[in-house]
């Protein structure tokens, strides 16, 4: 057993309304596994935008005196009683939620083992998990790289290749912005041989994920990487038809906007496409979505995250595919306010990470 402290630093939300509720503790003694659990250094932890709901209290569960954040990687210091598939030094990443080993998310009581919100997240320097919640790290990648991957990148994955609809060579997916939902998707379609259209208001932005992708592992993929900035082309709805062969429309829109865009989305996908819903940030009045979604005989998806086995499985890919998550920017972990103040200003393109140890 490597030579433990006897306390560490963590991060605790004292309150809600703003990040700056955002604590650091330290001295906190350090807890040991019990049967069935692991003692994880975190390594590297990354923001998404539900850390800042959570710190605003705008998240359903958000708690004072609870530890933020969702995504983290490390390594494997100690094991408890009863863990045959982890050893110390192993490479590991956190899920999202503790208790989704499989499938989506239905059953309410799932929402109390969501890291960050319904129960401890992981912004702190060591953490205990249960071990069947651990997935191992692709080897490729950078433990900052690697803390990018259990929230935004497996809710797209659970987004793009389960349910009724899985991406298949040759299908066109459309991608709403550039955070790390939508260049994590981009680089998920264009690997796997479809289509991406992504859309934002930034030439800037947009051609950063494009020469992302272009500059990366055989290019990307064997498919086709769009971009349409919607400022300059409001009707990008129209665009997308253009896009796509004979006008059908899009397979696939996964729709980050909510209901200032999913009017849109509706008529840029092709008849019997389908829309999954993961965010709702671009605010708006709803359309009639009943009427939209009977007319193209659409299917409309709520994706809340994945499961631990997409985890996995993204992992997979991610290492197979030699793909590499964007990170925008690096802070360390007495910098986690300026972190998060990055975060809130939304001009990143990826992810933002906080290196902990």
């Amino acid at each position: 057993m490597p030579n433990l402290p006897s306390t560490y630093s963590r991060y605790v939300l004292h309150g809600t309304g703003s990040f700056d509720v955002l604590k650091l503790e330290d001295n906190v003694s350090l807890p040991s596994p019990r049967l069935g659990e692991v003692l994880v250094r975190v390594r590297a932890v990354a923001l998404n935008n539900r850390d800042l709901q959570v710190a605003k209290g705008q998240y359903p569960g958000a708690e004072d005196k609870i530890i933020p954040c969702s995504d983290a990687a490390g390594e494997v210091v100690q094991v408890g009683e009863g863990v045959p598939k982890w050893k110390e030094g192993d490479k590991v990443m956190a899920s999202f939620t503790l208790g989704l080993e499989r499938g989506q998310m239905d059953d309410v009581s799932l929402f109390g083992t969501m890291l960050g919100a319904g129960c401890d997240g992981v912004l702190a320097q060591y953490r205990v998990l249960p071990a069947h919640a651990l997935v191992a790290m692709p080897a490729h990648i950078s433990f900052e790289e690697a803390s990018t991957l259990p929230c935004a990148p497996v809710t797209v994955y659970n987004a793009l290749f389960s349910g009724p609809l899985p991406i298949k060579p040759g299908m066109t997916v459309v991608l709403q912005g550039t955070g790390g939902v939508s260049v994590a998707g981009a680089q998920l379609v264009v690997a796997a041989g479809g289509n991406a259209i992504i859309t934002s208001s930034s030439d800037e932005k947009l051609q950063r994920v494009k020469d992302w992708i272009h500059n990366s592992h055989n290019h990307g993929g064997a498919g086709r990487l769009h971009t349409i900035n919607y400022k300059m082309t409001p009707d990008w709805d129209k665009e997308v038809l253009k896009l796509t062969k004979g006008g059908r429309g899009a397979d696939k829109v996964v729709e980050i906007g909510g209901s200032g865009t999913l009017e849109k989305s509706i008529n840029a996908l092709r008849q019997g496409g389908e829309i999954d819903d993961i965010g709702y940030l671009a605010g708006g009045s709803a359309p009639d979505i009943s009427r939209l979604i009977l007319l193209k005989g659409a299917l409309l998806r709520g994706i809340l995250i994945g499961s631990r086995k997409h985890l996995e499985e993204l992992s997979d890919f991610v290492e197979t595919a030699k793909l590499k998550p964007l990170v925008d920017k690096v802070f360390e972990f007495d910098q986690a306010k300026e972190a998060y103040q990055f975060l809130s200003e939304a001009t990143l393109v990826g992810k933002v990470v906080i290196r902990v140890a």
